[in-house]
């Protein structure tokens, strides 16, 4: 019973560190798309082009990045492939009444069938197939990311991921969030991406480089 309790404690605390990486990887694919489409919309700054290429360079690096981190299958390390894989091999840790005692709600019932399947405990096969899902849509970007970000290899030339491929990819693994996420807080959310109280694009209608006075 206690290293069920563990279990279900260190899921949570995962899945929370989790909903936080996949909120950053939403906010900076927004940002990304966002400031595209200031530029595309302005002639008059997309030339020089130096400062839109460095903001693409960085915008590849570090969602690439994010996303290898996310499929890395080490035992050492806290991902969502992890978090799958641990998931598969003790799924009848999760079962139906822990998920209705922990959520006391009316239809605690329907949403634990909804992410965990019709049985008494969590359906393995869902979190086999969420990691299958989530290997194949990145496995271009992880090899991408070992070879030209993170370690500069000299071998076999990786095949350059689309815009498309990390789009999938990313919307995949915040469909697939969203289930865990429910299945541990009970919260529902229709997106993962925050939503700003401000206009945090406000910045771009002020004029950036003052006049000498």
């Amino acid at each position: 019973m206690d290293k069920n309790k563990n279990y279900l404690e260190k899921w949570s605390r995962w899945v929370d560190s989790m909903h936080k990486d996949v909120e950053k990887i939403l906010t900076n694919r927004m940002f990304y798309q966002k400031y595209i489409e200031i530029v595309k919309n302005n002639e008059d700054i997309q030339s020089p082009s130096d400062f839109h290429l460095w903001i693409r360079e960085n915008y590849v690096t570090s969602i690439v990045t994010a996303i290898r981190r996310q499929i890395d299958t080490r035992t050492d390390v806290v991902s969502t492939a992890r978090l799958l894989i641990e998931i598969k091999d003790h799924s009848q840790i999760l079962t139906r009444d822990w998920y209705k005692v922990l959520h006391d709600y009316d239809w605690a019932d329907a949403d634990f069938t909804n992410v965990a399947g019709e049985g008494n405990y969590f359906d393995k096969g869902i979190a086999e197939n969420d990691l299958k899902e989530l290997a194949e849509l990145g496995k271009d970007i992880k090899k991408y990311a070992n070879t030209y970000v993170t370690h500069k290899s000299k071998g076999e030339m990786a095949k350059l991921p689309t815009f498309n491929d990390v789009d999938k990819f990313i919307d995949k693994l915040e469909e697939i969030m969203k289930k865990y996420i429910l299945l541990f807080t009970a919260s529902g959310y229709a997106e993962l991406l925050p939503t700003w109280q401000y206009d945090w694009e406000e910045i771009f209608t002020k004029k950036w480089i003052k006049d000498n006075q």
